[in-house]
C-alpha cells in the first residue's frame, strides 16, 4: 500500500500506515471532461468529492479545493497518471493547495498579525460553521499533513468503465470513479486487484478484466487461460500473506473479492460467509464466532480462519476482542490448545492459574505484545544509533530496517527469555505432534501481528513515470529517432515543442539550424509542423531535446548513444544490413531535401520574374 512521505522519517514496523484517508484524482486531458477529486474515507467509502470542470484547471477553483481539502484532511493526494503530461501540472498545481490548506488548518487558532479581534472571531465562527460535525478544541493540537504524489491508474481506468462501477455509483461520471478507485488502489492495491478480479464475464469467467492490463509487453502471447491461472495463483498467494478483514469485507463491495481468495474459499463459500455475516447482524466479533454460528463448516473453517483477521470497528468499540484472532496464529494454538496463552503467561511469570480465566489470558497476551512492541521500538532506536555513530548522520535507510533480520541475542523482550523449542520437545514427547513451527510464528505473532511482508509502494519516477505519463520507452523514443511535433512557443533559447502524444520537446537556438541563428523566430514560426530528430531523452525532467541541423540528420544511427536500459545488440546483428538501411535512407532524405529546394527556389524566380515585368 501506499505510505505517505511524511511516514518516511519513521519505520512501518514501528510506526504502521494504517486505514488513512486520502484524496484521488483524475486529471482530464480532454477539454470536454471534467477534472475530479474524490475523498475516501479510512475504510475506502466515498465521504465527498469536488469536480474542477473541463477547460479549466485546480488553480481557478483553488478556495473551493481549499475548503474540501480541510473538510476531508487526507493523509495524502494521489493523481491519477492517465491524463498525461497534464496529471504532472495538476499534481504540482495541487502540491500548493494543499500546503496552502494544510497552513490554514495548522493555524487556526492563530490570530494573524493583520487580524483584529473582531476579524479573528468572525473567521473563527465562519470555520467552526464549516466543520460543525467536529470538536475543533479537541483537535487543538492535531498537526495535519499531506503530500502529493503520482500513481499509476491502469486499475482505476478499468473500474470506471465497468459494469461493477457503474453497479456500485450508477449517479457518478466516469472521471469521479476513475478519481474514487486511484485512492482505493492507493490505499489497498490488492483489494482492488481482487474487486478487478470478482467481476465475471458472459461466459462465466472470472478475471478476464485483468485481461486489459499492461503488466508486460509480451503478455498477450501468453494464452488467456494460463495468464488468468498465473494471476489467480499470485492472489491466492498475497492474500494468504496478508490476511483479510473479515468484517470489512462483509461489509463493503470493493474489498468483499479478497475473501474468493482466502485458502480454502472460494466465490461460492466467500458469498455465503457474507450472507451468514449479514444473517447475524452484519459484523464478526471473533474468529470462534464463524464455526459457532454455522458461517463455515469445520472443514473449510479449519483451513481458512487463520486468515481471517477480526479487526476492531465502530461495532465492536464496546466488546474486548482477543488480540489474536487479528494474527496469522491459527485457534488451535490459543484457543483449543492455549499454548499461546502458556507462552504469554510464562514470559510474564504469573502462573498457571492466571492461563484457566479468559479474561486474565487476553490480559497476559495484551502485556507481552506491548511489551515486545516496545522492545521493536528500541531494537530500531538501538540499530540506528549505532549506524549513524558509524556512518554519519542522515545515512541509516529507515525504510529497509526489518527487525525479523536482528540476530536473536539481539532481543530483550520477555518472549526471548522462553526455550520454545524445549516447549515444543515437551508438548511432542505428550503425544500431540510437532508443533514447533507453529509455536515459532507464535512468537513472531506476539511480537508483530500480521506485519506487512510488503513494502511501501514507491511513487513512480525516473523512467517509470516517464512512461506513464507519455506511453513512451527508451525503445520509442531514443536520440536518432525522427519526430514530428508542433512549435509552441518560442523564446530566447530555442522553440518549444509539442511532439505526437503530447511529449513536450525542445529545441535549442544552436541546433535550429547549421549556421549561426540570432532568434528562432528567422528559422520557425508559431503553428509550424516541424520534423525533427532526437538528441536526448531528459526523462527526469519530462522533456526531449531535438535538432533540426543537417549533420544530426546525417548521423548514422550507430552514431547515436544506445540508451542503456535497452538490450546490448547481439554479436550476429547485421551492421552491414544496417548501414544499408542507413544509406537508404539517407538518399530519401536528400531527394526530398532537394525537391522541397526546387519547389521554394521556382516560387522564387517565378515572384521575381513578375515584379520585373512590373
Amino acid at each position: 500500500p501506499y505510505r505517505p512521505s511524511h511516514y518516511l522519517g519513521e519505520n512501518r514496523f514501528v510506526r504502521p500506515t494504517g486505514d488513512i484517508p486520502v484524496v484521488g484524482v483524475c486529471s482530464s486531458s480532454d477539454a470536454r471532461e471534467g477534472t475530479y477529486l474524490a475523498a475516501v474515507t479510512g475504510s475506502g467509502e466515498v465521504a465527498d468529492h469536488v469536480a474542477v470542470p473541463g477547460g479549466t484547471n485546480v488553480d481557478s477553483h483553488r478556495e473551493r479545493i481549499v475548503t474540501f481539502l480541510m473538510t476531508a484532511r487526507p493523509e495524502a493526494v494521489v493523481v491519477g497518471s492517465s491524463g498525461g503530461v497534464g496529471s504532472r501540472a495538476t499534481a504540482r498545481r495541487l502540491a500548493e493547495i494543499v500546503q496552502v490548506a494544510t497552513e490554514k488548518w495548522n493555524n487556526r487558532f492563530v490570530q494573524a498579525a493583520d487580524e483584529d479581534d473582531e476579524d479573528f472571531e468572525a473567521r473563527m465562527e465562519s470555520f467552526r460553521r464549516m466543520h460543525s460535525g467536529m470538536d475543533l478544541d479537541d483537535d487543538e493540537d492535531e498537526v495535519w499533513k499531506c503530500n502529493v504524489d503520482i500513481v499509476d491508474d491502469n486499475v482505476a481506468q478499468l473500474f470506471g468503465r465497468s459494469v461493477r462501477g457503474k453497479k456500485e455509483f450508477p449517479e457518478f461520471p466516469t472521471n469521479l470513479k476513475v478519481a474514487v478507485s486511484c485512492a482505493r488502489y492507493a490505499k489497498d492495491p490488492l483489494g482492488e486487484l481482487a474487486y478487478t478480479w470478482s467481476a465475471a464475464s458472459d461466459a462465466g469467467v472470472f478475471g478476464t478484466e485483468m485481461l486489459y492490463l499492461n503488466i508486460h509487453p509480451l503478455q498477450r502471447l501468453v494464452p488467456r487461460t494460463l495468464l488468468l491461472r498465473e494471476y489467480e495463483r499470485v492472489l491466492c498467494g498475497v492474500t494468504a500473506d496478508v490476511g483479510v478483514d473479515v468484517n470489512a469485507a462483509c461489509a463493503h463491495d470493493h474489498v468483499h473479492g479478497l475473501l474468493t481468495f482466502v485458502p480454502g474459499l472460494g466465490p461460492r463459500k466467500a458469498n455465503n460467509l457474507r450472507q451468514s455475516a449479514e444473517r447475524i447482524g452484519g459484523v464478526v466479533s471473533n474468529r470462534k464466532a464463524v464455526l459457532a454460528k454455522r458461517m463455515l463448516g469445520p472443514v473449510v473453517y479449519n483451513n481458512a480462519v487463520a486468515f481471517l483477521r477480526v479487526r476492531a470497528t465502530d461495532q465492536l468499540e464496546d466488546q474486548r476482542l482477543h488480540p489474536l484472532d487479528d494474527s496469522r496464529c491459527h485457534p488451535d494454538v490459543y484457543q483449543r490448545n492455549r499454548w499461546a496463552v502458556k507462552i504469554a503467561v510464562d514470559a510474564l511469570e504469573l502462573g498457571d492459574s492466571v492461563a484457566q480465566d479468559d479474561e486474565n489470558a487476553i490480559t497476559a497476551i495484551r502485556d507481552i505484545m506491548d511489551d515486545s512492541q516496545l522492545e521493536v521500538k528500541r531494537l530500531y532506536d538501538a540499530t540506528k544509533s549505532e549506524w549513524e555513530r558509524a556512518y554519519g548522520s542522515g545515512t541509516f535507510n529507515t525504510a529497509e530496517w526489518d527487525p525479523k533480520l536482528l540476530p536473536p541475542e539481539s532481543w530483550r523482550d520477555k518472549i526471548e527469555e522462553l526455550d520454545i523449542e524445549a516447549f515444543a520437545d515437551m508438548i511432542e514427547q505428550n503425544g500431540s505432534g510437532k508443533w514447533l513451527t507453529q509455536l515459532t510464528m507464535t512468537k513472531w505473532e506476539l511480537r508483530m501481528p500480521y506485519e506487512a511482508p510488503r513494502k511501501p509502494m514507491e511513487p513512480p519516477q525516473g523512467a517509470r513515470l516517464f512512461k506513464l505519463l507519455t506511453g513512451e520507452t527508451d525503445a520509442s523514443l531514443c536520440p536518432g529517432k525522427h519526430v514530428t511535433g508542433k512549435v509552441i512557443k518560442n523564446n530566447d533559447f530555442g522553440s518549444q515543442i509539442k511532439l505526437e502524444g503530447d511529449v513536450p520537446g525542445f529545441i535549442p537556438l544552436r541546433n535550429l539550424a547549421d549556421d549561426h541563428v540570432e532568434s528562432a523566430d528567422d528559422i520557425v514560426q508559431v503553428g509550424t509542423v516541424v520534423n525533427a530528430i532526437i538528441t536526448q531523452v531528459k526523462m527526469d525532467h519530462m522533456c526531449v531535446d531535438l535538432s533540426l541541423k543537417r549533420e544530426d540528420f546525417k548521423k548514422k544511427s550507430s552514431e547515436w548513444e544506445r540508451p542503456a536500459s535497452l538490450a546490448p545488440l547481439d554479436p550476429y546483428f547485421d551492421r552491414a544490413a544496417a548501414l544499408a538501411i542507413d544509406a537508404e535512407k539517407d538518399k530519401e532524405r536528400d531527394e526530398r531535401l532537394e525537391s522541397l529546394r526546387l519547389k521554394v527556389g521556382g516560387t522564387r524566380i517565378e515572384g521575381d520574374d513578375d515584379a520585373a515585368e512590373g
